[in-house]
């Protein structure tokens, strides 16, 4: 399996956090998420990874709630994006609108926010994701498998995650300029090449860290709905 051969080399960039400091940040910044609110975020990205605009009655038909419910509990999450008939189109790292980091899932192509996102997703839609993105530095080509359990594949096999660690205001405002515009693949872990393109605060990831940061993080955001997933408990 990848991520065993990837822990065999298990050099991280001095001055990155631990994986578990990096969860705990994330977990602490992103909002709270109660069992009702858990079962829409997994539903909203499964439909949205049909391919297609979701309306809100799209939601509130799966889940047998009324749209005044789906309504209310939408009505201040960040990270939605909506076209003009106010059908979701993004949300939190999931788009039908082209980025740089493709997702083949079954026979939808659909597309990430940031490099960190085409890792956790699949988990959240029980599928395994063909991923095709580049590294930020050199623009050459990066391709991946990731299960919805596991990395499956990757080329070139070491690889490297950008991060920040944003606060919670700053990724209530804006999500994609204060976080998904920072992360990234590298193909090397070079911080001068990291730092011409994003912030000092930036640092990196092995690609195996990035994706059990990914993996923590569903654990606990849909700790609730856990019988949903299909994501271990191994620790992260």
């Amino acid at each position: 399996m990848l991520r065993g051969l990837m822990r065999e080399h298990p050099m991280r960039e001095p001055s990155a956090p631990a994986v578990r400091d990096v969860v705990q940040h994330l977990l602490a910044v992103l909002p709270e998420l109660d069992e009702g609110d858990q079962r829409l975020s997994l539903a909203l990205y499964r439909e949205l990874a049909q391919g297609a605009p979701v309306p809100h009655s799209l939601l509130a038909t799966r889940l047998g709630i009324s749209v005044a419910e789906v309504d209310q509990r939408l009505a201040n999450w960040p990270g939605i994006h909506r076209d003009e008939q106010q059908r979701i189109v993004g949300y939190w790292g999931l788009t039908i609108v082209p980025t740089r980091h493709g997702l083949r899932v079954g026979e939808q192509n659909l597309y990430a926010w940031c490099a960190w996102d085409t890792l956790f997703i699949p988990a959240l839609l029980g599928a395994c994701a063909q991923v095709e993105s580049a590294c930020r530095d050199t623009n050459a080509p990066v391709r991946l498998t990731v299960g919805s359990d596991a990395l499956e594949a990757a080329s070139p096999e070491n690889l490297w995650v950008s991060f920040v660690l944003p606060s919670a205001d700053s990724m209530r405002r804006d999500l994609r300029a204060s976080f998904c515009h920072n992360v990234h693949f590298f193909r090397s872990p070079d911080l001068a090449a990291l730092h011409r393109v994003l912030p000092p605060s930036a640092f990196v990831l092995t690609l195996a860290d990035a994706f059990e940061v990914g993996r923590a993080r569903n654990r606990s955001r849909y700790r609730l709905v856990a019988d949903l997933l299909t994501v271990t408990s191994e620790a992260g």
